[in-house]
């Protein structure tokens, strides 16, 4: 039997869900390898004439099945193709992620200088800050070996899930901006808008809970123990997120529209003066960040910008 013999066996299969060829001829050569397998042992062995005719009967029939384990065995890989879970928004740094890049399940992403922003399918948008490492086991599942993020779900996703896991514990949110800092000698979750629960790891249980203005901390060395400190909206440890914030298009949108978003951004309050929130701004601040936008608002639109004990007063000249 020769490599026409063998596909003519073979075509039987041709109805098949398509394989791609490489695949294809791959299990091509595996048949052929089986059947001069099976052929050397028998040229080893004296075989009466009635017995190598049945062989060679029932040759296209052993082929076949033998084809059609290894059509199943490329199928049941095939079930276990990558999931997407999120692209990336926006880049800020020397990495190899580019904007608009496809994440996807079981992918290891490591952040190196770079600070990323992700938006996941759900809508929830993660950033992520330098030297992080983290891995999404699927749509709902995170996974942060080391570093730090930022998860923001607005109000239009609060109830999209999301558990951040790390060995000390597990996170989830309730329509909420929080951030989690991990280097696996302790961890800290804190909170600027909403409400999280910090589990035990593989429990459902939660341990505590904290809502805005509240950081929980856990510690290697005792991680029954959780310390429960506050934070302001606008404490230093927020201000890495700025370099890569959420987009906006403000072309035809209202001052309004424009200073909730940069309330959100930086945890600042606005307060305005003598001032129309309806007034609709033009162009674009795509690239910059909350307050370099603010600055170029503020010029485009003629206000003042006063900034005063973490509060700012935009009025009118």
């Amino acid at each position: 039997m020769n490599d026409e013999d063998i596909r003519k066996a073979l075509r039987p299969l041709r109805d098949s869900p398509r394989i791609p060829t490489d695949r294809r001829e791959a299990a091509f050569e595996r048949v052929r390898s089986e059947w001069k397998e099976g052929l050397a042992e028998q040229q080893q062995t004296t075989v009466q004439q009635p017995r190598r005719r049945w062989m060679l009967a029932t040759a296209a029939s052993v082929l076949l099945a033998l084809f059609s384990g290894v059509l199943l065995w490329i199928s049941k890989d095939a079930d276990k193709s990558p999931i997407r879970i999120a692209t990336i928004s926006a880049v800020h740094g020397m990495t190899a992620f580019r904007d608009n890049d496809p994440i996807y399940n079981q992918q290891a992403i490591n952040t190196g200088s770079a600070t990323l922003s992700l938006r996941l399918a759900s809508g929830l948008m993660v950033r992520v800050a330098p030297h992080s490492e983290l891995v999404f086991g699927d749509n709902s599942h995170l996974r942060l070996n080391k570093g730090r993020i930022f998860v923001d779900s607005n109000a239009d996703h609060a109830n999209a899930p999301l558990i951040v896991e790390t060995r000390l514990g597990a996170i989830q949110h309730l329509g909420t901006q929080y951030l989690v800092d991990y280097d696996q000698e302790r961890l800290n979750v804190a909170v600027r808008e909403g409400t999280i629960a910090l589990q035990k790891p593989e429990e459902s249980r939660s341990l505590a809970t904290a809502a805005a203005g509240e950081q929980l901390t856990v510690s290697a060395t005792t991680p029954q123990t959780i310390e429960r400190t506050t934070v302001s909206a606008t404490d230093e440890r927020w201000s890495w997120i700025e370099a890569v914030p959420s987009p906006i298009d403000i072309d035809g949108a209202s001052l309004g529209t424009f200073l909730t978003w940069y309330e959100r951004e930086t945890g600042h309050r606005v307060t305005l003066q003598n001032t129309d929130p309806d007034v609709r701004l033009n162009g674009s601040i795509a690239g910059l960040t909350p307050d370099d936008a603010l600055a170029a608002v503020a010029v485009a639109v003629e206000l003042d910008v006063v900034r005063r004990d973490g509060e700012i007063l935009i009025s009118k000249p």
